[in-house]
């Protein structure tokens, strides 16, 4: 049995025709037509999450999991609201997220009436589109309610750019009358994709502007598993050249010049002016390094190109100089084609000389250290979620085993939902699912482990410092007098008391000795828990190796 609200009816139909059928729901009374209507379908996943900040990263998880569409559905006033920073990490992460927001009737707005707010738009710029449903109550209402909602899922993918869309849905009471027995026949509206492709002369012309160069630059940003990029990018590296520079979130293979942010902060200013571009190639998502773009930003650069699959002007290096659109792996093999560089990879030697002298860092006890045994350990064919932001920081300095996929929450940079993102990728995907965080990111998202969908396969190291140890690595923030007690938060608080009644398996390490011993017991695949490993460290003594690394490297390269 479904809702009887026409609107409501319309939604459960439509989702199920457009092939979305994951689910998170947080409690209310308002979208409680709605939960009925999701959880009585067979064809629904549901996923129960009170929190509603919680529920959207944690849907933000499923859909990196499914890399599918996922609906994430609220009551009206704040709750709403609470999936703000959600909505936000799906526009600048590209992840599609269906926001269903239940409100008051239109005349009730302004009213003072209980739970009510203005939500039409609520989310501004930060979704593809933003519809408000008609209530159904005549034919062509419900045509109107059936037109937006197909606009509203279609622009979930806007010519290859993926991003959240707003469904607001204002019911009248009564609301639970639950007397429908099947769904209503509806009109689906499909959209053919649009196919970005250069004709036979752009691209002979960009080949040739490309074998002009001598000094040639692919960078790489953040991007989901499964892009088909390696194979042409490994090609234009070992036979054109190219210096391929890949964020650590771009999940690339390991060694394609991925630790540039070391290299780029100890190298002397001689090696740096050979290492700069004539032409730089950019594509993907955000990028890691602050000094990456201060350098390309500084570089005299003949052209840059940014390969985009929707067509938006993203000019983060200040130098934009052609915006290809195109599908970004068919553009790299046309270049694949082009002659071999004959003059013998002068410029990617330049910079495998320079990166050569970038060792991992061999650390005493710290968070430095911590992430690197975990690294080091991690089986093939996992999952690693990071937290920000030192964990993201830290991870840049290691190598990544081969086939572990990566994810992180960079489109924003938020600590906020980094847990509930993982468990709600560990709860859709069966697979190993690790995060690395620090406390802040944990404790600040703990409501992620309040929920019915914790799965064993969900393995979380928490490196406890007793606070947010990056603050302690910036220079000049340890003169002020407010660094421990309000920039950084000092704490003594641990989580084993939570996660255990949670359900967790709790481990703990406060040496190397005992980190050691609990690693193992963290990667065993088998187990009915999930399993917290919190490693408990100094703030000073992280702040001393990390600075201590960098030291060694500056002198190195002197």
């Amino acid at each position: 049995m479904y809702s009887d609200k026409k609107s409501v009816l319309q939604l459960t139909a439509l989702l199920k025709a457009h092939g979305i059928t994951h689910v998170v729901i947080s409690p209310g009374s308002r979208n409680a037509p709605l939960t009925h209507s999701f959880t009585g379908d067979s064809d629904f996943t549901c996923y129960s999450v009170v929190d509603e900040r919680s529920a959207g990263f944690f849907a933000l998880g499923v859909a990196q999991a499914e890399q599918q569409p996922v609906a994430v559905c609220c009551t009206s006033g704040t709750a709403a609201l609470n999936l703000g920073p959600a909505v936000a990490e799906a526009y600048y992460q590209q992840l599609p997220l269906l926001v269903i927001t239940a409100d008051r009737p239109q005349a009730w707005i302004g009213q003072k009436d209980g739970q009510t707010i203005p939500q039409d738009k609520m989310f501004g710029t930060l979704v593809h589109h933003s519809v408000q449903l008609p209530e159904g109550k005549d034919a062509e209402e419900e045509w109107h309610c059936n037109r937006l909602i197909n606009e509203a899922i279609l622009s979930l993918d806007k010519d290859g750019s993926f991003g959240p869309s707003h469904i607001n849905i204002p019911l009248s009471e009564p609301l639970f009358s639950f007397g429908s027995e099947h769904l209503p026949q509806v009109r689906v509206i499909r959209r053919s994709k649009t196919m970005f492709s250069l004709s036979q002369e752009q691209t002979k012309e960009y080949v040739t502007r490309f074998c002009r160069s001598a000094r040639k630059m692919i960078i790489v940003g953040q991007l989901p598993p499964g892009h088909g990029l390696t194979e042409p990018l490994q090609r234009l590296a070992e036979e054109q050249g190219v210096a391929v520079l890949a964020d650590r979130l771009s999940n690339l293979p390991s060694g394609l010049l991925d630790r540039f942010d070391v290299l780029l902060r100890t190298a002397g200013e001689e090696v740096l002016q050979t290492l700069a571009p004539e032409l730089v190639i950019t594509l993907g998502g955000h990028l890691t390094s602050k000094r990456l773009k201060q350098f390309i930003r500084k570089a005299e650069i003949r052209e840059l190109w940014h390969l985009t699959s929707s067509g938006e002007v993203t000019d983060t290096f200040m130098q934009l100089t052609d915006l290809i659109c195109c599908e970004p792996a068919a553009f790299l093999q046309q270049l694949t084609a082009a002659p071999a560089d004959k003059t013998g990879n002068r410029f990617r030697e330049a910079w495998l000389h320079a990166a050569a002298t970038i060792t991992p860092p061999e650390a005493s006890y710290s968070d430095l250290s911590v992430t690197g045994c975990l690294l080091e350990q991690l089986p093939a064919e996992a999952t690693l979620h990071l937290a920000n932001s030192q964990a993201v920081y830290l991870t840049q300095l290691f190598d990544l085993p081969a086939g572990v996929e990566l994810f992180c929450n960079r489109g924003t940079n938020g600590i906020e939902g980094s847990l509930s993102t993982a468990v709600g990728y560990a709860a859709a995907s069966g697979r190993l699912t690790f995060l690395l965080t620090g406390d802040m990111s944990f404790f600040y998202d703990m409501n992620a482990l309040w929920n019915r969908h914790l799965s064993p396969n969900l393995r979380i190291l928490l490196n406890n410092n007793g606070g947010g140890g990056i603050f302690h690595t910036l220079p000049g923030l340890n003169r002020s007098q407010a660094l421990n007690d309000y920039v950084a938060a000092a704490h003594h608080t641990e989580a084993r008391r939570w996660a255990e009644q949670q359900g967790f398996r709790v481990l703990t390490a406060r040496n190397s000795e005992e980190l050691q011993q609990q690693l193992p017991l963290f990667m065993n695949r088998e187990g009915e828990q999930p399993v917290l490993l919190e490693v408990f460290t100094s703030m000073e003594e992280n702040r001393k190796v990390i600075q201590s690394y960098y030291e060694q490297l500056k002198h190195h390269n002197k």
